[in-house]
């Protein structure tokens, strides 16, 4: 908005579309989970009056894996803002625009 002989005169907006390239990059992290559900033991055979053959542990541990196809949705986007960052003054004349 300009002020000119007292009154208020509209100005002109002048769009623009501008661009920039950037590149977007995201650490993806999977971490194992693992939940057991319920669990069963079932004898096999009579029981026995003799040693178990073999050496007593505390607990058994063994390693079971599965492959797993994970897939994970990803939006990549960006925010942008403009900060107004001063101005350059031209000389002042009379009359309207002229396109160059």
């Amino acid at each position: 908005m300009s002020a000119l002989d007292g009154r208020i005169q509209q100005v002109q907006a002048c769009p623009v579309t501008v661009n920039e390239t950037v590149c977007v990059q995201a650490v993806i992290t999977i971490t194992p989970d693992v939940t057991v559900g319920e669990i069963n033991s079932f004898c096999i055979g009579a029981p026995n009056f003799v040693a178990c053959t073999g050496t007593p542990v505390e607990e058994c541990t063994f390693t079971v894996s599965q492959n797993i196809c994970v897939e994970i949705p990803l939006t990549f986007s960006v925010e942008a803002t403009a900060t107004p960052n001063g101005v350059v003054c031209g000389i002042p004349a009379t009359g309207g625009c002229t396109a160059a």
